[in-house]
């Protein structure tokens, strides 16, 4: 009978310590949440983490949330090694853990463990977060943001052809050499077609845009036999035809034509074809191909900023105005945002 009462005090006591270890825990993570919250300079966040801290030193330092909460806390204090220190003493226990193996990823990143830091990431199941991340920042312009996401992706998987593409697409807006080796990576890589096309539509692009024009061409001819029904590279071939060979006019409005044809969104079209009209002084012509752009792609903001200036041209400012307002509404990249406010500003002053 004795033995039984003992084994059941233990039983008690060690219930005790687990919940008196969660309850210093729990408050732990509420005060480390509120500091997260806060920007790093800020009184309150650093009185959060002092809090933190104290109820931490009453938990046992090696029950496994204990030590990632201690990790979290260091991370916040700018000490990653010490974070990273913290959670590989606790050995295996944490490898299935998803959070635990994302604070640690980003320990041994911010300690430039950049290989560990791409292991602990996989564990995670960060590889979907991180292309997202990367998109996103691709689609708002934020260049630099872009490149570091997208090299964290492919330090993830280095052998997926879609991160790669990212990659040189990215860093076609910040180095056209770098571009064209990740580039050709993504080539080698991809087993889609379409993908494939893409790549080389964007080398195309960048050949264009370096003057090498027959290089081009070339890419944009290969793209389309690749992908028949892709807009890209026959809007590309259009533009630099229209621009370097008088003569292949009929070719050129003939891809801009199939483009629509296989791709009535495609807004890069609709800007060709308004540009050609108004080169050729076809001024109503001009306007219908905005128009019909927008009622594809509606307020859509580099078509509205794009008429707005035609209008502008046109000596229509309450037209080009009304559109400028409509793209500001409608863009949400830094750097065109100033676009148009530069537009705006030189419409005011005339």
């Amino acid at each position: 009978m004795k033995v039984i009462r003992f084994i059941v005090l233990i039983a008690v006591l060690i219930a005790l310590l687990l919940a008196m270890n969660v309850f210093w825990l729990n408050l732990a993570n509420v005060n480390l949440a509120h500091a997260l919250a806060l920007p790093t300079d800020s009184p309150q966040r650093a009185a959060w983490l002092a809090e933190a801290a104290t109820q931490l030193q009453q938990a046992d330092a090696n029950y496994p949330r204990v030590a990632l909460a201690r990790a979290r806390l260091e991370l916040a204090r700018g000490e990653p090694a010490r974070a990273a220190e913290i959670l590989r003493a606790t050995g295996t226990t944490l490898q299935n853990d998803v959070i635990a193996q994302w604070v640690w990823a980003e320990a041994e990143w911010q300690s430039a463990n950049a290989s560990a830091a791409f292991e602990h990431w996989r564990n995670a199941g960060a590889f979907i977060f991180f292309m997202n991340e990367t998109n996103r920042a691709r689609l708002n312009h934020r260049w630099q943001d872009a490149e570091r996401l997208a090299r964290i992706a492919l330090g993830i998987q280095p052998d997926d052809a879609q991160a790669q593409y990212a990659l040189g697409d990215v860093l076609g807006y910040l180095d056209d050499a770098r571009a064209m080796v990740e580039l050709d990576r993504a080539a080698e890589l991809t087993r889609d077609p379409e993908l494939l096309a893409t790549i080389l539509s964007r080398k195309g692009e960048l050949l264009a845009a370096r003057g090498e024009f027959s290089a081009a061409l070339a890419l944009f001819e290969q793209a389309m036999q690749i992908a028949p029904r892709d807009a890209r590279p026959r809007t590309d071939a259009a533009r630099v035809l229209l621009a370097t060979q008088p003569g292949a006019r009929d070719r050129a409005m003939a891809l801009l034509n199939e483009s629509l044809a296989v791709a009535p969104w495609y807004i890069a079209a609709y800007l060709t074809l308004a540009e050609v009209a108004e080169a050729d002084r076809d001024f109503q012509a001009a306007e219908n191909w905005y128009a019909k752009g927008l009622a594809q792609n509606r307020n859509h903001s580099d078509l509205l900023f794009a008429r707005a200036k035609f209008y502008a041209r046109q000596n229509r400012l309450a037209q080009a105005q009304a559109d400028l307002i409509l793209a500001l509404q409608n863009e949400t990249r830094a750097d065109e945002i100033a676009k148009i406010k530069r537009e705006w500003e030189a419409l005011n002053a005339q």
